[in-house]
């Protein structure tokens, strides 16, 4: 019977216990849980976002975001990545993605890999622009997908850092990179002075391609291409030809050169890169390989810059990419490039 009794007292000593412990706990408890209600509130809310594909509703401060291609941008602005895509081998943003604890996809299975991303638990997806709407699709049943130009990260970055209430991180950002530039311009114009040429060629092992100042997309937007750095933000001069090619083709950002028309680079620097972002070691051999036989060529002998030892090799794994970081490292390689000793 007196078992009996405290078992039938059991459901009051725990209401009394558990009275007691919260009003003990009350004041240290206070802001942890005043945190998880803001947590819970932050997923719960959402804000209505522009983008390429529309509008989409997104939630407030996501705590766990997928990439596509836009991984630059994003680690720029310390977003919480928990996926990105890499592009081919020896990535320049795989370190900063491994540090982030994020998951990593190879570009070539990024898209075909949805399984991947809905694995990631993302609450949020931002995507670049490359993608057409059937994967904009696929990728708004995992998670609220947002899409963005890449190829103008100065704008698009501030457009995604308002999206993500992370708008005075891009400003900073921005405002980084403008101060990076007036910085190497000084330099560089001490070093070889305002009236200088320069030129971007790209070798592969099927061809030779010239890099301009810009392009037009199909919608008349200009957009400053891989080697706009360069003439845009160093204000760095392009020989003739890159100008009369850049009039030709305005909506190209590189044209091919054939053999015949290789004696017209006549830029007193050139900086030339093989491969591309992607690609493997093995693909970036060939390309090296086909370089190292056109260097051997007469006609390339005779260049002005190849002449007067002012040409240089640079990494396409950022030089053929977008982004602020992608910047950060071809300034610093036209400043060590052009303001060292020949």
């Amino acid at each position: 019977m007196k078992r009996l009794s405290w078992v039938k007292m059991l459901p009051l000593f725990v209401i009394m216990l558990g009275v007691i412990i919260t009003g003990c706990g009350a004041n240290t408890g206070t802001s942890q849980s005043s945190a998880t209600s803001n947590q819970q509130a932050d997923s719960a809310q959402t804000v209505s976002v522009e983008h390429v594909f529309g509008t989409t509703a997104i939630p407030v401060h996501p705590k766990r975001i997928a990439s596509y291609n836009l991984e630059d941008i994003l680690l720029s602005l310390q977003a919480p990545l928990v996926l990105g895509v890499s592009v081919g081998e020896n990535y320049y943003l795989e370190d900063r993605l491994k540090a982030q604890n994020a998951s990593i996809l190879n570009m070539d299975s990024g898209l075909a890999n949805l399984e991947a991303f809905a694995e990631a638990q993302p609450d949020l997806i931002v995507a670049s622009a490359t993608i057409d709407r059937t994967t904009y699709d696929q990728l708004s049943l995992i998670a609220p997908t947002i899409v963005y130009d890449r190829e103008d990260w100065k704008t698009s970055i501030v457009k995604i850092g308002k999206a993500l209430d992370l708008e005075d991180q891009a400003q900073q950002v921005i405002a980084d990179h403008n101060t990076q530039v007036q910085q190497a311009k000084k330099e560089i114009t001490k070093a070889v002075g305002s009236k200088a040429t320069i030129a971007f060629v790209r070798t592969t092992s099927k061809d030779i391609r010239l890099y301009l100042p810009g392009y037009k997309d199909r919608e008349g937007k200009e957009l400053p291409g891989y080697a706009g750095m360069l003439y845009n933000d160093l204000g760095l001069l392009p020989m003739p030809l890159v100008s009369q090619l850049h009039t030709e083709n305005p909506d190209k950002q590189n044209v091919n050169l054939s053999t015949e028309v290789l004696p017209e680079v006549t830029a007193d620097y050139v900086f030339v890169t093989s491969g591309s972002a992607g690609g493997t070691s093995e693909d970036l051999q060939k390309d090296q390989s086909q370089f190292a036989e056109l260097q051997k060529s007469p006609i390339w002998q005779a260049l002005p810059a190849v002449q007067h030892k002012h040409l240089y090799t640079v990494n396409a794994k950022y030089w053929i990419s977008t982004g602020p970081i992608a910047d950060q490292f071809k300034i610093k390689d036209a400043v060590q490039k052009l303001t060292s000793p020949s």
